[in-house]
């Protein structure tokens, strides 16, 4: 990695909603960071229960290769795992979408998780 930041995005009055973790890789070697970097996207969302892939993210966020899945329950410290890559400028970036104690977080079912989520984008 050449540069990195961590960005946590909450709304006001509730606990965090967002980590966001982007990073510049080498030029030289994005190609292999970028297919270890699915790899692993593949593994975690493959062995998270009831996890399901969202198809919809590429065409949201046209431009970017991107990957996501979400659970379809309101369980878990992590209910949206996403990884997007900026291949003209070498970027990786990684989303976690947070589950938090209810009365912590702004959402209640998962219909209001999935419109704040496309509401994030």
């Amino acid at each position: 990695m050449i540069a990195g930041l961590r960005i946590m995005f909450a709304y006001p009055g509730y606990d965090f909603f967002a980590n966001v973790k982007a990073e510049r890789l080498p030029p030289a070697e994005y190609p292999r960071l970028k297919q270890i970097l699915i790899e692993n996207f593949n593994y975690v969302s493959g062995s998270t229960p009831s996890a399901k892939p969202n198809d919809s993210i590429a065409s949201i966020l046209g431009g970017l290769d991107a990957r996501g899945t979400d659970r379809e329950r309101l369980e878990g410290g992590v209910i949206g795992f996403y990884v997007l890559f900026d291949d003209k400028r070498y970027i990786a970036t990684t989303i976690y979408l947070l589950n938090q104690e209810s009365s912590r977080r702004n959402f209640q079912t998962p219909e209001e998780y999935r419109k704040l989520r496309d509401r994030f984008w």
